[in-house]
């Protein structure tokens, strides 16, 4: 007997998601509407997080023979502390929603089964 709906690997749903980029997974599972939430949310926590390398970079240019006033360093980039650490709590919350329902999906398919 053959099925209409196509078969859904669930290994490579998982992978996507946990791996690759959350969202996209589920997506391609037939939840289009979380999967794409959970993508968007993955790709500007993702940008976010690129702030936190420039204050990286910042740091490392300031760290010279020079001394170091750490008051002057948070001020300047206290704001780009901010968005990376948002980004990267989206991306965290992106990620775990992901793992979620990669887990719903296997649970779904092992009853469908």
């Amino acid at each position: 007997m053959t099925s209409d709906k196509k078969l859904v690997n669930l290994w490579l749903v998982t992978g996507i998601n946990l791996l690759a980029w959350p969202g996209i997974g589920t997506y391609v599972a037939g939840q289009k509407t979380v999967g794409a939430i959970q993508a968007a949310l993955a790709l500007a926590g993702g940008l976010l997080s690129l702030s936190l390398i420039m204050v990286l970079f910042r740091l490392a240019m300031s760290l010279d023979s020079t001394p170091f006033d750490i008051e002057s360093f948070m001020e300047a980039n206290g704001t780009l502390l901010g968005l990376g650490g948002g980004g990267f709590g989206l991306l965290a919350i992106s990620w775990v929603w992901a793992a979620v329902s990669s887990f719903q999906i296997a649970t779904r398919l092992k009853t469908r089964d």
